[in-house]
C-alpha cells in the first residue's frame, strides 16, 4: 500500500480561477518520476499534478478533458539532498498576461526560466481545487492518482488556498540574523471554501486540517511524522552519494543492497569536532552470509567515495592500501569475526560479536580531541575493548574499538549493503540518526540524547548527540 493522503470535495470552489499552494519539500530520492501531489479525476484526464521529475526539475500540469490546459516544467534542477525547499505557486488566470496566470516561488524568488511552458486561457478554471466527472480521488498527497510516481522525502506546511493568488512573503521571511528563508509559522490568509493546511504536528493524526475548514485528509500506508523541520535537520543518506540513488530509501534512512557485491552511500551531513551517536538495524532478511559495514570517512577522501567494494578487501572503507594517513574506519558485523578496521596504522582488529537479522547496531564516535575515539555495540550492549575483557564506555572515554588521529577534517558515515539471497529479500541497512524509526518500525523505547533531541532505541551516551544541524551549532 502506498503512503498517501488524500481527500475528496465537498463544496464548489470559492473561484476556480485562482488559487495558492505553499509547501515546504526535502528530497531524498532523485531521477525518478514522483508526484508531490495532485487533482486526480476523471480517470486522470481532468487532472492537476505538481511532479518532481526523473530528470531532477518540476512539472506542474493541468489537463482538461485529457488535453493540456496548463503546462510549466522548470529549467532549474533541484538536486540539494540536504535542504528544505519553499514552494509557493501562485495561479490567477484572469490575469492578461499569460506569463503571469502562474507563478511558481522557490524560496520566496520567483522561477522566470521554464524549459516547457503552455499558459492556461485568460478566465478558464483551473482543475487544482475543483471536483471533476467520473472517476475522482479528489487532493492525493504522495502519489499519482491512478496510484503510480510515488513521492519520497519529506513534506511540511501545505498550505491549499481556494479563490486567492498570493505572494511568497505571506508564508515565508527572511531571518534578519541569518539570512534564511523561514517559514511562518501561523500565516493569515483567506483559505476559500476548498482550502485546507496541514502541519502534521499531530503524529497520530497527521491528515488533520488547521485552516478552521475541516477539511481532514484520510492517511493510507505508513506516512510517518519526521522528527526533521526546516530549523532543525538530521542526518540522512545522500542519493547523491549513492552507488545506486534509487536504493536510498524511507526517505533517506535506508539503504538497500543491489546485488551479491556491496555497494552504499555516504551521509548528508557531516562532523568536525564533539561526540555523536546513531544505530544502524539489519534487515530482517539479513543472514551471515551477506556483506554489510557501517564506517565514518573523512570528507573528499578515497575512502568516502568507496559505495562498492567488489574489487575485494582493499576497496573496504578503512583498508586504505597508500599511505595516505586515516581516511576511513569500518565495522563489519556480518562476518564470522566481525572486524573494525583502520588504515592509519591499527590494520584489522577482531571485534565485537557476530550479528544477524534485526540486530542494532550501536555507533559512537568521539571527535572531541586530537586522539579520537570510536565504539560499536550490539542490542544494548557495547563491544569490549579488543584482546580485553573490557566493556566499552564511551561516556566515560573507555576502552573504545579504535583510537584515530581525526586531523583537521570533517568525518561523514558510510552505509554499504550485499546479499547472496534471492532479489526479494530484504537486505536493508535501517538507519536511525534520531528520527526514532528503522524504516516505518518505531523504535520501542524512545531514548533522547542529553539536549532532549532525538529518539533511540538504546540509552545515549552522556555527552554524545543526534547528529543534526541543531546539535552540530551548539556541540559540533
Amino acid at each position: 500500500m502506498a503512503n498517501i493522503l488524500t481527500r475528496d470535495f465537498t463544496g464548489t470552489p470559492t473561484n476556480a480561477k485562482k488559487f495558492t499552494v505553499s509547501f515546504w519539500v526535502k528530497f531524498s530520492k532523485f531521477s525518478a518520476n514522483q508526484q508531490i501531489m495532485g487533482n486526480y479525476g476523471n480517470s486522470g484526464n481532468d487532472d492537476f499534478q505538481i511532479q518532481f521529475r526523473n530528470d531532477n526539475t518540476v512539472g506542474i500540469l493541468d489537463y482538461k478533458g485529457a488535453s493540456v490546459n496548463s503546462n510549466h516544467e522548470s529549467t532549474r534542477k533541484f538536486v540539494d539532498s540536504t535542504s528544505w525547499y519553499h514552494f509557493v505557486i501562485s495561479a490567477d488566470s484572469t490575469q492578461s498576461t499569460g506569463a503571469d496566470r502562474l507563478k511558481f516561488y522557490v524560496n520566496g524568488v520567483r522561477e522566470t526560466s521554464w524549459a516547457s511552458a503552455t499558459d492556461i486561457g485568460q478566465n478558464n478554471d483551473y482543475n487544482w481545487n475543483k471536483e471533476t466527472a467520473g472517476t475522482s480521488v479528489g487532493h492525493i498527497i504522495g502519489q499519482a492518482g491512478s496510484g503510480s510516481n510515488i513521492f519520497e522525502g519529506h513534506l511540511a506546511h501545505i498550505h491549499n488556498v481556494d479563490g486567492s493568488a498570493l505572494a511568497p512573503t505571506v508564508f515565508g521571511e527572511t531571518d534578519s540574523t541569518t539570512g534564511e528563508w523561514k517559514p511562518i509559522l501561523n500565516p493569515s490568509y483567506t483559505v476559500g471554501t476548498n482550502g485546507w493546511f496541514l502541519k502534521f504536528e499531530n503524529a497520530g493524526a497527521l491528515g488533520t486540517d488547521s485552516s478552521g475548514n475541516s477539511a481532514t485528509f484520510s492517511v493510507s500506508g505508513n506516512v510517518k511524522q519526521s522528527a526533521s523541520t526546516t530549523s532543525n535537520l538530521f542526518c540522512t543518506l545522500d542519493a547523491n552519494q549513492a552507488y545506486v540513488p534509487g536504493s536510498v530509501d524511507y526517505a533517506g534512512t535506508a539503504y538497500l543492497g543491489t546485488s551479491a557485491s556491496a555497494d552504499g552511500c555516504a551521509s548528508t551531513q557531516m562532523v568536525k569536532n564533539g561526540k555523536w551517536y546513531f544505530e544502524v538495524k539489519l534487515g530482517t532478511d539479513r543472514t551471515t552470509t551477506d556483506s554489510a559495514t557501517i564506517s565514518i570517512s573523512k570528507n573528499g577522501s578515497h575512502a568516502q567515495r568507496r559505495w562498492r567494494y567488489s574489487g575485494g578487501a582493499n576497496a573496504i572503507v578503512g583498508k586504505e592500501t597508500g599511505s595516505n594517513g586515516c581516511e576511513g574506519i569500518t565495522y563489519q558485523p556480518l562476518t564470522s569475526t566481525p572486524n573494525i578496521i583502520d588504515d592509519g596504522g591499527g590494520g584489522t582488529v577482531n571485534y565485537g560479536s557476530q550479528a544477524s537479522e534485526n540486530d542494532i547496531i550501536m555507533v559512537a564516535v568521539d571527535l572531541s580531541a586530537a586522539t579520537s575515539k570510536i565504539w560499536f555495540g550490539k542490542n544494548g550492549t557495547w563491544f569490549n575493548a579488543p584482546s580485553t575483557s573490557s566493556a566499552g564506555d564511551p561516556a566515560n572515554g573507555n576502552y573504545p574499538g579504535l583510537s584515530f588521529a581525526k586531523g583537521d577534517e570533517f568525518w561523514g558515515i558510510n552505509i554499504t549493503s550485499a546479499s547472496n539471497q534471492a532479489n526479494n529479500e530484504n537486505r536493508y541497512m535501517y538507519c536511525n540518526f534520531g528520527e526514532g524509526r528503522f524504516g516505518t518500525t518505531a523504535v520501542a523505547s524512545a531514548n533522547a540524547d542529553g539536549a532532549g533531541i532525538g529518539a533511540f532505541e538504546y540509552a545515549v551516551p552522556s555527552g554524545f548527540y543526534a547528529i543534526c544541524t541543531k546539535n552540530i551549532k551548539d556541540y559540533g
